[in-house]
C-alpha cells in the first residue's frame, strides 16, 4: 500500500475538556515539531492541524515559516523537510477539501484511535491487513487533543481504533501525550513489523 496518500490530524477542536465539555485546546510547539517529525518518518505526507481560533493560525504560521527560511532548511534540513508536510487548517471539513485538490475522486476513510473503550473499535492489526488487502484510498487519522474528541465528532469517522495499552493493559495506566500516541499508532499501522 502506497503511504502517500495517508493524513494525520491533530483535532483541536471539538474535543472535550476533562468534565467532558466541548472545548477548544491550544496548539503547542511539541505537539508540530514532534507529530511532524513522526508523520516524516512513517511517509506520511500531510499532517493538519485543525483549529478555528485565529491566533493560533499566527503562531503556526511563525512556527512554519522560521523552520521554512534558508537558513534553518541548512541548519536543520531534517526538521525543515518534516514541517514542510504541516499545515494549519480551521475545520475539518477543510482537511476533506485540501485531500481532494490532492486526490480528486478518490474514496476517503476517516480513522480514529481513542484511549476510551468505544463500542464498535477495532485492532490495530485488524486495520493494517485490511489496509494491505484493499485498493488505494485516502486515509484520514485523528488525534484528538484535550480530553479526547467530542463524540459529535464521531459521524465523521468509518473506523475506530481502540486505547493503547500498556502492560498493565485496561487496568494499567492508560494517559499518554498525544505525542507518544500518535508515534506508536503509526507504527503500529506502517511500522516495520
Amino acid at each position: 500500500m502506497s503511504r502517500h496518500r495517508i493524513a494525520v490530524v491533530l483535532l483541536h477542536h471539538p474535543v472535550t475538556n476533562r468534565l467532558g465539555a466541548l472545548t477548544t485546546t491550544a496548539v503547542t510547539n511539541m505537539d508540530i515539531h514532534d507529530l511532524s517529525r513522526t508523520c516524516r518518518t512513517y511517509e506520511v505526507d500531510h499532517f493538519f492541524l485543525v483549529s478555528p481560533l485565529e491566533g493560533q493560525q499566527g503562531l503556526v504560521d511563525r512556527i512554519l515559516g522560521y523552520w521554512g527560511a534558508d537558513q534553518a532548511r541548512e541548519w536543520h534540513p531534517d526538521r525543515a523537510e518534516a514541517l514542510s508536510r504541516t499545515e494549519f487548517l480551521h475545520d475539518f471539513n477543510a482537511v476533506r477539501q485540501r485531500l481532494q485538490e490532492h486526490y480528486p475522486g478518490l474514496p476517503v476513510e476517516v480513522v480514529m484511535p481513542d484511549a476510551r473503550p468505544l463500542g464498535g473499535q477495532v485492532g490495530y492489526a485488524e486495520t493494517r491487513e485490511a489496509w494491505a488487502r484493499e485498493s488505494p484510498e485516502v486515509k484520514i487519522i485523528v488525534l484528538g487533543t484535550g480530553w479526547g474528541v467530542a463524540p459529535e465528532f464521531h459521524k465523521e469517522v468509518d473506523r475506530f481504533l481502540g486505547p493503547i495499552y500498556g502492560p498493565g493493559g485496561p487496568e494499567g495506566y492508560n494517559h499518554l501525550s498525544v505525542r507518544a500516541a500518535g508515534a506508536v499508532i503509526l507504527d503500529r499501522l506502517f511500522g516495520i513489523p
